[in-house]
């Protein structure tokens, strides 16, 4: 069955892209290709547009048609600040003094992670600690470019502390700041017959160095299929600071790379139901088809009393 062109799928890409971002020449041809090699994938694959009979399948999921940028893939993003020290960006919105607030916990979260002004480690820090960690494990390893996504861009940052401030008004911003895990982040995989005793290990590697465990959520017990994996939260009672540890397969590790583009539209407030809609499908889809791993439902989730 006959294959679309690259210039048609940019073409659909420009229909179903928001905001219209990432609409430099490099960028574009960059997605173009990324594109053309989700069109290779063989047919029935779930991240692939063709069904097991090579017909395209139906339009409702058009999205899937792209090949969903991993985060190496996106440029970076530009701060939006304004004169007055506020920041907007893709319809959110903070004041100067939460602006304020959100670049401070940033500048923590630069500390906490380890790395000195010239970008190189020592022996203190979150990722060199994650690395000793990583060297302790029989079987799971830190994914690759940990040290590239150890530090949260400071505009989803920022997006997420507006989404907080505007569910909970009359909350405190430096409270609310400080609720939020996933400033610096870290992502292990485990193969699917490694991955529950996996998930002990890396949980018990980690309250052995030191670090205490706020929360650990066993999302594959989740019906939703939007998302497969374990979730955890630490915090590091050397810098006060609260940190994120993802634990997948890899094949759910590359289902959620696959679809991160879904992620965004369903989050982005410019979107509309119907965009929303089929992104929850394409996220459905893509989940759907990872195995799981024996043993997952045993993995306990876990809740810090008072947190």
């Amino acid at each position: 069955m006959p294959r679309d062109s690259a210039a048609e799928l940019e073409r659909r890409s420009d229909e179903l892209s928001p905001g219209g971002v990432n609409d430099s020449g490099d960028a574009r041809a960059q997605q173009v290709d990324l594109r053309a090699r989700l069109e290779r994938l063989p047919d029935g694959h779930p991240s692939s547009p063709y069904r097991d009979d090579g017909s395209r399948k139906p339009p409702a999921a058009d999205l899937a048609e792209l090949e969903i940028p991993l985060p190496d893939e996106l440029p970076s993003e530009e701060e939006r600040t304004n004169p007055d020290g506020s920041w907007d960006w893709k319809g959110n919105y903070l004041t100067p003094e939460e602006s304020r607030v959100a670049d401070q916990a940033l500048a923590k979260c630069r500390e906490a992670e380890g790395r000195d002004a010239n970008g190189h480690y020592g022996d203190r820090g979150l990722t060199a600690a994650m690395r000793r960690i990583e060297a302790q494990l029989n079987h799971g390893h830190l994914v690759e470019d940990t040290e590239k996504f150890a530090l949260k861009e400071p505009n989803r940052f920022k997006e997420k502390l507006a989404k907080v401030i505007s569910d909970e008004p009359d909350s405190d911003p430096a409270e609310i700041v400080s609720r939020i895990n996933d400033g610096v982040r870290y992502t292990y995989t485990y193969a699917d017959e490694q991955y529950s005793s996996g998930v002990m290990e890396v949980c018990g590697s980690l309250a052995d160095a030191g670090f205490e465990m706020y929360e650990r959520k066993n999302v594959w017990v989740d019906e939703s299929k939007a998302y497969q994996g374990v979730n955890s939260s630490w915090m590091d009672h050397e810098s006060k600071h609260l940190f994120e540890v993802q634990i997948h397969t890899p094949t759910s590790w590359r289902a959620k790379q696959e679809g991160h583009l879904a992620y965004e539209i369903i989050q982005a407030s410019s979107s509309t139901p119907e965009e929303r809609a089929a992104a929850a499908q394409l996220q459905e889809r893509i989940f759907g088809g990872v195995p799981i791993p024996p043993g997952v439902s045993d993995i306990p989730s876990y809740r810090k009393e008072g947190w």
